[in-house]
């Protein structure tokens, strides 16, 4: 069974949690940036657990010219924002994978079994123009504590946006991990929380507005840099639910799918592109668009935000 968390700072998200699990004093929203951020991360007393932070660490800005001649090389730390954000550090951009490798050799772990897969399937096709790079790579691992073998996923997005030189990119990152022996238990669980994800409506809406009162103060001060910011920020904010029902059915190849005209709601196995049912409930997987069974009543289905 489960229990419900919220936000205790602002009330701006909640998600369900196992019960017996423990989520860390840090959890809830974080603005170390123009707008709001999340952070969450839940333990369980057999050694489970599940993080989600975006975005993780620092937003950064990409090296350029002008940077260089003011004097923010790379792994300086550059504020754009007239003191209205945490400083921004200058780096270049990493893929997800690349990433990935780099924050789990930061951990001082010894890990071992680490397979590090591209995960093109999980990019969020924004239609955002300034995006010119996406990544998310998915890495399996094992290490071993007091002689128990600890299994862990690290799924990683990454995105860079470009503006008339100047770019700007940050990171996302979930992890969960268990005891290998309860591995299983621990996926559904996992599972359970990404989907539970909501952002409260109200929060959101009043979050939008303060979020264009900052950035109008930001490009009036430094307008090099604000419409790479502001676009940054939207389409993180934009993105946030659907990352999160994406990277939940991609954990356990999943989908779901819903019936247009009754709104019954299903949970199917990924791998095909449309996917309908007949009056019994019966679910079929198809790469076309035409109809597995011509002559019976099938109903197409959809899936949220498609």
């Amino acid at each position: 069974s489960f229990h419900n968390f919220t936000d205790p700072r602002e009330g701006a998200f909640s998600l369900d949690v196992p019960d017996g699990w423990a989520v860390t004093n840090g959890s809830g929203l974080i603005r170390p940036y123009i707008d709001a951020g999340i952070a969450f991360e839940a333990k369980s007393p057999q050694g489970q657990a599940f993080f989600f932070q975006d975005p993780y660490g620092y937003i950064y800005a990409t090296p350029n010219a002008l940077l260089n001649l003011s004097g923010f090389g790379e792994g300086s730390l550059y504020s754009p924002s007239g003191g209205l954000s945490k400083p921004m550090m200058v780096k270049r951009y990493m893929r997800a994978s690349e990433f990935a490798s780099a924050l789990l050799a930061s951990t001082g772990v010894h890990v071992v079994n680490a397979k590090t897969s591209e995960r093109p399937d999980l990019i969020l096709q924004t239609g955002n123009p300034l995006i010119t790079q996406q990544s998310t790579s998915e890495t399996t691992f094992d290490y071993f504590e007091a002689e128990i073998k600890i299994s862990g996923v690290l799924v990683v997005r990454t995105a860079l946006l470009e503006n008339s030189g100047t770019g700007l990119w940050s990171a996302s990152v979930m992890e969960y991990q268990s005891p290998a022996a309860l591995m299983n238990e621990t996926e559904l669980d996992a599972l359970v929380m990404q989907r539970s994800f909501k952002v409260d409506a109200a929060w959101a809406a009043r979050e939008n507005q303060e979020v264009r009162k900052r950035l109008g103060i930001i490009s009036q001060a430094q307008s090099d840099i604000a419409a790479t910011i502001s676009a940054a920020f939207e389409f993180r904010s934009s993105t946030m639910d659907e990352l999160n029902r994406k990277w939940g059915n991609a954990m356990l190849g999943v989908e779901d799918v819903y019936d247009p005209d009754t709104g019954a709601h299903y949970v199917v196995d990924s791998g095909s592109r449309y996917y309908w049912s007949d009056a019994q409930g019966n679910i079929y997987g198809t790469d076309t668009a035409d109809s597995p069974m011509p002559g019976k009543d099938l109903h197409p289905l959809k899936c949220p935000g498609c």
